[in-house]
């Protein structure tokens, strides 16, 4: 007998979000309703939450924003607070906030009475497009990013772009950054069409290029749920951007993950154009497209040997090798590429003549 290796996708309530919320729940009649936010997701999105809902008598447990708080400690409060509040495996979690809110309630919850349903409620961009979809979730440990976690999908995703009218700029370009990835890395006429637009985009262009993001990156999710082959793709600019991001909150530097990703892309596209002869135009072509998303963190070429060390703790390590996720041609990929420590000091160099 073939067994099913394939979790069921989750239900996407874009249109009309609210209402198919409401079925949702009716349909399921769950014991219980937990609610995870973080400190700013408690100020400006949980009213509103509760507005639409009326769940405002559910235990809600709340987070220090912040990629400091995705960390054991904090999934050991919030399973602590879950089971002094009678949760059972008929309960339902709901993840209302960003990336860092989505990644830790999908790992509690998945690992909590060994699985509790869940849903995510994305209040940022950054989980909007990308980070609420496809089943990641985890923790960071001693530094290094995602190192513990699994591949669990939630029951559903619910997004209300409503809740981006709370974003200031830096994180809506901060989510921006994952749907440039998407276009770039498998679809070049989304990507074409992202070269024709400056930022900011206005509301329904947004929502439009959303949609398209959340759908490219689903149809890789769906060909490659458990990251062997092809869905590795979709780590362009992340084994540079993992590596920047745990070096900047190890030296107490702000860096939202969107940023160090888009430098990550910057130094990737670099490599694939040495590695793969690129047309002149298209490394400067996506270089125009990044620069606005860049962070004014940048990575000193006497830090190189840090750099690789941070580089070595990536998760898709394999061999001893670090293992590059990089571009022949825009739309077309190759993974697991082996890249020299020389390659890598002279992609940092580009960065300084840009």
């Amino acid at each position: 007998m073939i067994q099913k290796t394939q979790p069921d996708n989750p239900q996407l309530f874009f249109q009309n979000p609210w209402d198919r919320w409401t079925s949702y729940l009716q349909m399921c009649d769950y014991s219980k309703i937990f609610i995870i936010s973080d400190s700013n997701t408690n100020q400006h999105c949980v009213p509103y939450f509760y507005q639409k809902t009326g769940l405002s008598d559910c235990p809600q447990y709340s987070i220090q924003a912040g990629e400091s708080s995705k960390n054991l400690s904090t999934c050991e409060h919030i399973w602590e607070f879950c089971l002094n509040n009678q949760i059972d495996r008929n309960s339902l979690i709901i993840a209302l906030g960003g990336g860092v809110v989505c990644d830790i309630t999908g790992f509690c919850a998945s690992s909590l009475l060994r699985g509790i349903d869940f849903i995510y409620i994305p209040t940022s961009l950054m989980a909007m497009s990308d980070a609420a979809h496809g089943g990641k979730n985890g923790i960071n440990f001693k530094g290094f990013k995602n190192q513990i976690g699994l591949f669990n999908a939630p029951k559903a995703v619910l997004i209300d772009t409503t809740f981006l009218e709370t974003l200031p700029d830096r994180h809506l370009k901060n989510g921006y950054v994952e749907m440039i990835k998407h276009a770039f890395i498998d679809n070049p006429p989304y990507w074409e069409e992202l070269c024709d637009y400056t930022w900011p985009l206005d509301t329904e262009t947004l929502k439009s290029y959303l949609k398209k993001s959340i759908r490219t990156k689903m149809d890789i999710v769906d060909l490659d749920f458990y990251e062997k082959g092809p869905r590795k793709m979709l780590n362009f600019g992340h084994t540079y951007g993992h590596a920047i991001e745990s070096m900047a909150l190890a030296d107490g530097t702000d860096i939202l993950h969107g940023e160090a990703i888009a430098l990550g892309m910057l130094y990737e596209a670099w490599l694939s154009d040495q590695l793969f002869n690129w047309k002149s135009h298209w490394l400067a072509k996506f270089t125009t497209l990044l620069k606005p998303f860049l962070p004014t963190f940048t990575v000193p070429l006497d830090r190189v040997d840090d750099l690789i060390y941070w580089m070595n703790g990536d998760k898709k390590k394999s061999n001893h090798k670090i293992g590059f996720s990089l571009l022949e041609v825009p739309g077309k990929g190759r993974v697991d590429i082996d890249v020299k420590p020389e390659l890598i000091i002279k992609s940092l160099e580009y960065y300084n003549i840009i």
